[in-house]
């Protein structure tokens, strides 16, 4: 990819520009400079109304399409070539604990497609190849190459 089109990415794209805020953050975190690392977090929210985590493992190719909304909580991780639409939340259930690891967080398998507005909450892990409809409300494991929709979500078909 030229220089042009990635300076053209980050000024213009929101979703591809807080992916580099993340990695940036998520770096920081590494490096044990987490107040600096948290700061980058906090500017992320600021320019794009989305909220990654430095914590969170985010692998290769992920797009947020329509920025605006996206949580992405801590202990959150996601696989290559992942799809995620505006307003998507993964995150915790809600069982009071605050630890940050995986047991308490989604794991978003490769090559998966989650939908506008959907909520994938606790330690459910999303199989390969998965669409995760808008709206949907994901509290159990999704098994791979399936559709999932509703509230709570139910499998729909198969891909």
């Amino acid at each position: 990819m030229s220089i042009i089109k990635s300076i053209y990415r980050f000024i213009f794209i929101g979703g591809y520009q807080a992916i580099i805020l993340y990695r940036i953050a998520h770096k920081l975190y590494e490096l044990d400079l987490k107040l600096l690392s948290l700061l980058v977090t906090r500017l992320n929210v600021l320019l794009n109304s989305i909220e990654v985590n430095p914590q969170a493992v985010i692998s290769k190719n992920m797009v947020i399409v329509h920025s605006v909304g996206v949580v992405i909580g801590g202990g959150c991780v996601i696989g290559n070539n992942v799809v995620i639409r505006q307003n998507v939340t993964l995150g915790q259930k809600g069982s009071g604990k605050s630890a940050y690891n995986t047991d308490f967080y989604p794991t978003i398998k490769d090559n998966v497609i989650i939908g506008a507005g959907a909520c994938i909450l606790g330690g459910v892990v999303i199989g390969e190849n998965s669409i995760i409809a808008a709206n949907a409300v994901v509290i159990k494991d999704v098994p791979p190459n399936t559709v999932w929709g509703g509230i709570p979500a139910k499998k729909l078909s198969s891909n």
